[in-house]
């Protein structure tokens, strides 16, 4: 994997897991250090941030934010 790609994946991982906090899953896709290999898959086969989210927990909704 060349530099640009490298960097596209990392950033990739750090949003999944942005998302997936929304659900109370932290790391959700693993680090951008050390990602889920399941993730990295999806990753290469051109799956969107929200393609991922919402095949992971499709019609569930996110978890109150604030302790609301």
């Amino acid at each position: 994997m060349n530099w640009k790609d490298t960097k596209a994946l990392r950033q990739w991982i750090r949003d999944i897991n942005a998302r997936g906090l929304r659900f109370g899953h932290e790391d959700l896709a693993g680090t951008p250090e050390d990602p889920d290999l399941d993730y990295v898959d999806r990753w290469r086969a051109g799956e969107t941030v929200d393609q991922v989210i919402a095949a992971d927990f499709g019609d569930q909704l996110p978890i109150a934010e604030g302790g609301a």
